[in-house]
């Protein structure tokens, strides 16, 4: 059960105090992901401005989260770009959802 990994992402969300975490429930909010089908869980997304950088299975362990979102955080704007194109291009039928809608 997906709810069994909220206490990583709990522990993820208190150290990063700079960053908005926001836990999504794929049932409770299948609406606002619109055409994107979560089937491997935990999922992480990571989006950055109107970049999405990573969205992907993640092991349900802070420290590797931690460190994922460390090195998305640490590139530049054009990297950013480069980055949420080359996620784009890997999945081209998938519409991916901007995630600032789960904070509004």
């Amino acid at each position: 059960m997906c709810r069994d990994w909220r206490a990583a992402f709990d522990a993820l969300a208190a150290r990063l105090p700079q960053a908005r975490c926001v836990w999504v429930d794929v049932e409770d909010q299948a609406a606002l992901l619109g055409d994107l089908e979560v089937d491997s869980f935990p999922t992480l997304a990571v989006q950055r401005g109107p970049w999405l950088l990573h969205c992907a299975p993640a092991l349900p362990q802070a420290d590797v989260w931690l460190r994922l979102v460390g090195s998305l955080a640490a590139l530049d704007a054009t990297q950013c770009r480069a980055q949420a194109s080359r996620l784009a291009g890997s999945a081209p039928d998938s519409t991916w959802p901007d995630l600032r809608r789960f904070t509004r």
